[in-house]
């Protein structure tokens, strides 16, 4: 996974990450939660430009199906 995250989408996918990892702040080392942390971002940002790239297009059809 390429883990640079672009400025444009450090602030979404820090919010993204603080969103997943505060059940979990106070139970684990802090050492460890930063590495979630920032795993979370890179993931996130990843699935950002895959979805500018139009790489999950399908998947994202796919399960649009479901809302409807």
């Amino acid at each position: 996974m390429d883990a640079e995250i672009r400025d444009v989408d450090y602030g979404s996918a820090h919010e993204a990450a603080q969103n997943v990892c505060s059940g979990v702040h106070e139970l684990i080392p802090t050492d460890l939660h930063d590495l979630v942390h920032y795993a979370v971002m890179a993931g996130y940002a990843s699935a950002l430009r895959d979805l500018e790239a139009g790489k999950l297009d399908d998947q994202v059809r796919k399960r649009a199906t479901f809302l409807d």
